[in-house]
């Protein structure tokens, strides 16, 4: 998908965000689907409006509602001021379903709730260009978790993205153990028993209400597939029967996140191939920076909407064999998103204790909570620093000097 313009040429598409904030925000989101990043410009409906009324309309428009005090007024004025075939797209923050319907009502392509996932993006401007290749939307998405290399931590990242993802972010998902002959995410999720990955995969059919009888449950909202270790050599896999199990999860789950063995198993790269968030796990060595380049050449770019994450998990400290991020970012061509810190050997000695517990390395918990919003499409949230417990907080609100009534 490549949508980049001659000069003096129409634009197909221009996007009018909020605030110069949010403009950067999906100037890159466009980037990264082909379009050119002068697509998003700021101003919201109004300079949309403005736009339309002095140049030529372009075949989609998207327009940011947040700021707007009457915003079904603001879109019929550019309703009218744009023509008939002119695909226009809202955005906003409002989870309002009444809003959702008049604004159809009033000839709108379709509401968008923000932050707007790459992946979403994507579908929904597939969909309003009338492309034929354009599937049913899904109720879920898919995160593949791979590595350049083995012993990346991989399943540790899994496992507390998941954790993550189900207790502070109130997410409905589960986590599919794709390493079939020595899966740990069952040890690090704490769950003990046969976790119903071999019994799905070798039926002839898959359905969610056979999914839900064989996975195990975590908690109320994580759910785990996976196998007991088998030293066999585990069989090909058919592309149908793992992509129609990949679907019927999407259906059943807002996020289902696949743990993907470095080695690249049979099924792996299909699953990467089809995944809304692919994240690679990787460090920085001359090594996995070849690892690296190979399979993003391997699995391609996002100019079909799939969010691709870059992260560096450093399984030894600064020292030798390490090489700059610098150079690590020019030779794979591509910014690295997201470094997580180093922590040593605390997280395996937790599981001496029982499942994998994050409360012993709060900055790596950080690390990942923001890795977990950036694959769910959201921007990380920002800290203000370490609160004040409530103890601490009431001494200091005590030995404040009281003012004169």
């Amino acid at each position: 998908m490549n949508h980049s313009q001659t000069p003096g040429s129409l634009p197909d598409l221009l996007l009018f965000a909020a605030n110069p904030e949010q403009t950067r925000l999906y100037g890159e989101h466009l980037v990264r689907l082909g379009y050119p990043a002068e697509c998003a410009r700021a101003g919201g409906v109004a300079a949309a409006i403005k736009w339309t009324r002095a140049h030529p309309v372009p075949a989609l428009l998207l327009v940011d509602l947040d700021d707007e005090a009457l915003p079904l007024h603001a879109i019929n004025e550019l309703s009218q001021s744009c023509d008939p075939a002119c695909q226009i797209i809202a955005l906003g923050s409002r989870q309002d379903v009444n809003l959702y319907r008049t604004l159809l009502h009033h000839g709108l392509f379709d509401y968008l709730i923000k932050p707007v996932p790459l992946d979403q993006l994507a579908d929904t401007l597939t969909r309003a260009a009338g492309s034929e290749q354009h599937l049913p939307a899904r109720t879920g998405r898919t995160i593949a978790v791979t590595a350049a290399s083995g012993g990346a931590g991989t399943s540790t990242v899994v496992s507390g993205l998941a954790r993550l993802l189900s207790e502070q972010r109130h997410t409905h998902c589960a986590v599919v153990d794709f390493d079939r002959a020595n899966g740990d995410q069952a040890l690090l999720l704490g769950y003990e028993g046969e976790a119903g990955l071999t019994a799905v995969l070798g039926s002839e059919e898959i359905d969610t209400r056979f999914l839900q009888r064989s996975m195990g449950q975590i908690n109320e909202r994580l759910f785990l597939l996976a196998q007991e270790a088998n030293l066999q050599p585990a069989p090909a896999l058919d592309t149908d029967h793992l992509m129609n199990l990949g679907g019927n999860l999407c259906h059943m789950f807002n996020q289902v996140l696949w743990d993907l063995p470095a080695g690249r198993p049979s099924g792996a790269l299909e699953v990467l191939a089809n995944a809304q968030t692919r994240i690679i796990l990787t460090d920085l060595t001359v090594q996995d920076a070849r690892h690296t380049l190979r399979l993003l050449r391997e699995i391609g770019d996002e100019s079909s909407g799939q969010h691709l994450l870059l992260v560096v998990n450093p399984t030894r400290n600064a020292g030798a064999g390490l090489i700059d991020r610098a150079q690590f970012e020019a030779f794979v061509g591509r910014r690295i998103d997201l470094v997580l810190p180093h922590v040593g050997t605390v997280l395996s000695q937790s599981l001496l204790r029982g499942p994998l517990s994050l409360a012993g390395v709060p900055a790596f918990e950080n690390a990942l909570l923001d890795l977990a919003d950036l694959a769910c499409g959201r921007p990380p949230a920002k800290r203000s620093g370490t609160p004040l417990s409530i103890i601490n907080r009431l001494k200091h609100a005590l030995g404040r000097p009281r003012t004169a009534a």
